[in-house]
């Protein structure tokens, strides 16, 4: 029995022992996820509006699911005068939503359809404490490790703003540090085959240059 409990305790101290060695050099679990971001890819999309004078849908030039590219007509439009217009993409992407069909009325500023953007995004959450690592316009290389072929994209810092009523809670409360302020990162990057909308990004913080 004594022997028992002194393995017990002696494999206690080790086990303390061993988390404590982690943590000052870094490698714990909670100080991994302080540095390494996830945040889940996300598609920019765009409304394409309705910028000319009223008028009626006489033809739709694109369907659901076609790519098209910046400056390509997407419906025809004939204006209370009787003259001919087209509604233009405003961007190279994919078409994900018609709104309008032929024979519809319009006037400006109504929406037509919905662009998906050649162009992904992900936000992360970043402490207050390393945000100082991150700048407008900054490259920032961006993991997909979950795929067969781990990826590695590089990505732009859009931009970053306070994150309000959202705060970090550690594990460990000395020093005052239970409750950190975050910052709203969000990275923009060209869309690439491998990579599809829901997938997790992940970004390793101790990769940025101090």
């Amino acid at each position: 029995m004594k022997l028992k409990a002194g393995l017990s305790i002696g494999l206690a101290v080790i086990l303390i022992a061993g988390g404590i060695l982690l943590t000052v050099k870094g490698n714990d679990a909670v100080t991994q996820a302080e540095h390494r971001k996830q945040g889940i890819l996300e598609a920019e999309q765009t409304t394409v509006l309705y910028d000319k004078s009223p008028g009626a849908i006489v033809a739709v030039n694109a369907v659901v699911g076609d790519s098209v590219k910046q400056g390509q007509s997407l419906f025809t439009v004939q204006t209370a005068d009787g003259a001919e217009a087209d509604i233009v993409s405003p961007g190279d992407g994919q078409l994900n939503r018609l709104v309008v069909k032929p024979g519809d009325k319009l006037q400006p500023g109504m929406p037509v359809a919905l662009l998906q953007k050649n162009t992904y995004y992900t936000d992360l959450y970043v402490q207050e404490e390393v945000i100082q690592k991150l700048k407008l316009n900054q490259n920032v290389t961006v993991h997909f490790r979950n795929l067969d072929e781990p990826a590695e994209v590089e990505g732009v810092v859009a931009s970053i703003a306070t994150a309000p009523q959202f705060a970090s809670l550690r594990m460990t409360r000395e020093k005052g540090q239970a409750d950190l302020s975050m910052f709203l990162v969000r990275l923009s990057m060209d869309a690439k085959a491998e990579l599809l909308p829901g997938m997790t990004a992940e970004v390793d913080l101790d990769e940025l240059a101090n």
